[in-house]
């Protein structure tokens, strides 16, 4: 089946209204039973709809014809929104990760991983700062320089890191 390619605005529910035209007082509807959502991009104060429906269907209230190359170029736009911003979310974790020295112990204890650390700091070739840093303080945030030198060390991956420091704050004393 043939298909043309669209954006439109979410309905009230109740009087039909495009949501660009009037706020959605009664709830949001699709303006087309048969309307396929490729994404909604809710950039924009108002989301826009971007997807396809039926040839053989009119345009609803709210819908306005796009080209596929436009359609394409849209969804491709959101999709990169939302890794961008699912990468700017991460950071935004990690910046607040913060274990204690204690958890830190344990949960390299847990993993494997309390020996090669303690071998790493033992090592004269390691960076003085870093050993006095692993030796006296008292906490250790996910993106200090600390743990940013020592996680390629002992073979961690970011991922693997983010586990620890959620699993880390988890131990208690």
């Amino acid at each position: 089946m043939s298909r043309k390619y669209v954006t439109a605005y979410y309905l009230d529910a109740k009087d039909g209204r495009p949501a660009n035209e009037a706020p959605l007082r009664h709830g949001p509807v699709t303006p087309s039973e048969n309307l396929e959502i490729s994404v909604v991009d809710r950039r924009e104060s108002t989301p826009v709809i971007v997807g396809s429906i039926p040839s053989s269907e009119t345009l609803a209230p709210g819908m306005t014809l796009i080209e596929k190359t436009d359609h394409d170029n849209r969804v491709a736009a959101v999709e990169g929104w939302k890794i961008d911003n699912e990468l700017r979310e991460l950071e935004k974790r990690r910046k607040t990760m913060v274990i204690s020295r204690f958890q830190a112990l344990a949960i390299l204890r847990q993993y494997g991983k309390r020996e090669a650390a303690e071998q790493i700091m033992a090592d004269p070739a390691t960076n003085a700062l870093t050993v006095d840093a692993w030796n006296y303080a008292t906490e250790f945030r996910r993106l200090s320089p600390t743990i940013m030198s020592l996680a390629p060390a002992l073979g961690l991956t970011d991922e693997q890191l983010d586990q620890m420091f959620e699993e880390g704050a988890q131990i208690e004393a």
